[in-house]
């Protein structure tokens, strides 16, 4: 079996002088789509915030390609941060860039090509989230979904091992939901990408997860694909499918 890209060990995260994971044990493989499943506010987006090591654990290690990347000092953490990308919640678009300008940011603050190869490099990641007429725009003249699809163009620009996505479908309609799953299959089957997904929209996890890990009073009840979370007779999973039955994760 494959190395783990990214693997936690035993990992307690605190945030705020409040434990939020407890001894947590999680790998996703290389080209693997974890889904990191739950209900709002347990924590999801915490795991996400301690991958880009902005957030170091109270105890436990966090490997990288199984070198320990938990304990790095800021220099060489943030050469490890190159090789990930982050998708965020409201896609985090500077307001005075134009669309091409806010996808080639990382490629020239990071300066990995010269100008006439961002260039084409931003051409090709605006076609391939169809957006390539909407270079000379600025955020404030798209709708939100197509906000969430420059942010994930900016993520893939520089080819990063790993993509980190915080709700990437939260806030949208119907359509631009469906769009945005159906950009993250695109990056899944075309990219062959890894990705680790933070939700709490059980249909689109079961829909892009190839592994489901779902987090309640910081544990991991179930890990597994979604055809097998949806025969889970723990009772916290079934309260979480089953929207008649929620006040069974309530205390």
């Amino acid at each position: 079996m494959a190395e783990p890209l990214v693997e936690f060990r035993n990992v307690t995260l605190d945030y705020g002088g409040k434990i939020i994971v407890q001894h947590m044990n999680l790998k996703v493989f290389p080209g693997e789509t974890k889904v990191i499943l739950g209900p709002s506010g347990v924590g999801k987006s915490t795991i996400l915030k301690a991958i880009l090591g902005l957030l170091r654990p109270q105890s436990g290690k966090i490997y990288l390609h199984g070198k320990e990347i938990s304990r790095l000092p800021e220099r060489k953490l943030s050469l490890v941060r190159r090789r990930m990308a982050m998708v965020f919640q409201h896609g985090a678009l500077f307001d005075s860039m134009t669309v091409a300008e806010n996808v080639g940011f990382r490629l020239r603050e990071l300066a990995l090509a010269d100008a006439s190869a961002i260039a084409k490099r931003v051409r090709e990641v605006l076609r391939f989230v169809g957006l390539e007429n909407a270079a000379s725009l600025r955020p404030a003249e798209l709708s939100g979904g197509m906000r969430k699809r420059v942010a994930i163009a900016r993520a893939l620009a520089p080819d990063p091992e790993i993509f980190l996505f915080d709700e990437p479908t939260v806030g949208l309609d119907p359509v631009n939901f469906y769009n945005i799953e159906q950009l993250i299959l695109k990056l899944k089957h075309q990219q062959r990408a890894t990705m680790v997904i933070v939700t709490h929209d059980v249909g689109s996890a079961c829909r892009t997860a190839d592994s489901i890990a779902m987090l309640y009073e910081g544990r991991f009840i179930f890990e597994g694909p979604g055809q097998d979370l949806k025969r889970e007779k723990d009772k916290r999973v079934r309260a979480f499918l089953d929207p008649s039955q929620a006040g069974l994760l309530v205390h």
